[in-house]
């Protein structure tokens, strides 16, 4: 981290990002994260600070639009700095890295970390990557977690799908393929079992009479309080899920 001093007085700290690809010094002044420099090989960190000290009347212009103009409050905010896979017990830290890259890479570090790299400073760009990840996520661990309730309960299913619906936390068809939200990766793991285990049961029953009631409640008795927790459950995800 460095610091300039601009023309009226003000001390703006910027961070500098080394970058072995880069051809050029760049900056880059995010409403979140401050003024980001890109520094290539073979410019020294006076040279560097030089060129940002020349950057001023730039970076006084990006300062006064962005004080005009701030980014909805919700587009920043939604961004998470933690993300709590309630169904599987994990808690990543999530970190932006910005980079000259105009797509954004994820990189997973099981019980630790998800690390964004790229073009970061556009929240929705990192909400639908975040999206993305979680889908891959699921897809691998409900699908496992699906097989494995299917074993125990002795039901049986055709095809697995992850989706993103954004009312339904699952659906299952006449043909006996299952859909399951993305989203089920974000609650506790007593819902997603009893959510496996209706969308299971429709394979019998394709319906919601008694005879399904009763088929559910052979596995899931207390179903009635989980169903009765889970009401309105999809409208309290945080935003950049929705």
């Amino acid at each position: 981290m460095a610091r300039l001093t601009l023309a009226d007085g003000r001390a703006l700290d910027y961070q500098v990002r080394q970058s072995a690809r880069a051809k050029y010094m760049r900056m880059q002044l995010h409403p979140t994260h401050g003024l980001l420099v890109t520094q290539p090989p073979g410019v020294s960190a006076r040279a560097l600070h030089q060129w940002v000290l020349s950057q001023q009347p730039w970076i006084t212009a990006a300062l006064q639009k962005l004080a005009q103009h701030p980014p909805p409050a919700a587009a920043v905010s939604t961004l998470p700095e933690r993300l709590a896979l309630l169904a599987t017990g994990e808690n990543l830290h999530v970190i932006y890295t910005p980079s000259a890259r105009k797509s954004i890479t994820l990189h997973y570090l099981e019980h630790a970390t998800l690390t964004l790299t790229g073009a970061v400073s556009d929240p929705a760009h990192c909400q639908q990557a975040l999206r993305q990840w979680l889908r891959s996520y699921a897809q691998v661990h409900l699908s496992k977690q699906l097989r494995q309730v299917a074993a125990e309960t002795g039901l049986h299913y055709v095809n697995c799908r992850i989706k993103g619906q954004q009312t339904r936390w699952g659906s299952c068809s006449a043909r006996g393929n299952i859909n399951l939200n993305e989203k089920l990766m974000l609650l506790p793991p007593e819902w997603v079992r009893y959510v496996l285990i209706h969308e299971l049961c429709h394979t019998v029953e394709m319906n919601h009479s008694k005879r399904f009631w009763a088929l559910v409640a052979g596995f899931v008795p207390e179903y009635k309080a989980i169903h009765a927790q889970m009401k309105g459950a999809m409208g309290q995800l945080p935003g950049w899920v929705r």
